[in-house]
């Protein structure tokens, strides 16, 4: 599904990756990736993160690993890099940054917004992967009050959507709370131009806080 107007330019891959497949990608992630559940403080007020998140790469500069005075970058792991490299082959797109986010309960969302940070360049390219329980992922146009313009799809487990050209200028996305849900991991795999994006990415995705990990579903 190609949608392309009002500033919209937005690719939905059904199915993108197997079904048998993407279960044994999402136990295998939930339990072997570090998880953070990330407290910050924004205009002198605490935010607690609502859902679970983890970040792996490093901006496009020629700032080395250890060059980091917040948090140092991780290596994106290799079953990562090749599933972000399979992205790399439908999209034209190159990334080096792939942000994990595990919606554990349907109590788990992100609000609206977009991802239009300077730091990802002039119009982003931004690939989106589902995995486990299916959840609404709602679209509104930035004029949103004085507009009718308004998306929604159902994500499922292998579905992918591609958000492209002015997509992060001129609309915003969310995965609003519902009664309960089967637990979902979200990959995005993202390029950022840099090195603010490394800091910004480990400071809203990792923070200070403890690493937690899944054993069995908890």
């Amino acid at each position: 599904i190609v949608k392309q107007e009002y500033g919209l330019d937005l690719l939905y891959l059904k199915h993108f990756i197997d079904t048998s497949c993407s279960r044994q990608l999402k136990n295998y992630l939930l339990e072997a990736l570090p998880w953070y559940r990330v407290t910050y403080t924004s205009m002198g007020m605490e935010h607690h993160t609502p859902r679970w998140t983890t970040v792996f790469g490093k901006d496009s500069t020629s700032t080395p690993w250890h060059g980091y005075d917040k948090a140092r970058p991780r290596a994106i792991p290799e079953i990562l890099l090749r599933l972000m490299r399979q992205v790399e082959e439908v999209t034209g797109e190159t990334y080096n940054f792939a942000l994990v986010n595990y919606y554990a309960t349907g109590s788990d969302s992100i609000s609206y917004h977009s991802d239009s940070e300077s730091f990802l360049g002039k119009n982003p390219c931004i690939a989106s992967i589902s995995l486990g329980g299916s959840r609404g992922f709602l679209m509104r146009h930035i004029n949103y009050k004085n507009t009718a313009q308004h998306e929604k799809f159902l994500l499922e487990d292998g579905d992918m959507v591609v958000m492209r050209g002015q997509t992060q200028h001129q609309w915003q996305h969310s995965i609003p709370k519902r009664k309960s849900a089967e637990g979902r991991i979200n990959i995005t795999f993202r390029k950022g131009v840099v090195k603010y994006a490394t800091q910004n990415y480990n400071q809203y995705n990792v923070g200070k806080g403890p690493m937690y990990r899944w054993e069995s579903g908890q």
